[in-house]
């Protein structure tokens, strides 16, 4: 998580982001290296600026390393 704020008690899905697209990484969807917890403005922050966070950034690039086969860079 970004900001490490409580999100409740109930998972809502507007707090689970993908970092890798589930789209363009169909088998990423559901590993939990790509899944990161944010609260709903941050949410909103990544989705408009997907560069906006460090740690998303780091963890995307080790995904991507991962999911392209370029396990060298992590």
């Amino acid at each position: 998580m970004v900001s490490g704020k409580y999100l409740g008690k109930e998972p809502l899905t507007v707090f689970f982001h993908h970092i890798l697209p589930k789209e363009k990484y169909p088998q990423a969807a559901f590993d939990k290296d790509n899944i990161v917890l944010l609260t709903f403005d941050e949410h909103t922050n990544v989705e408009s600026d997907m560069y906006k966070y460090e740690e998303i950034n780091k963890r995307r690039e080790l995904l991507k390393a991962k999911y392209n086969g370029d396990l060298s860079r992590s």
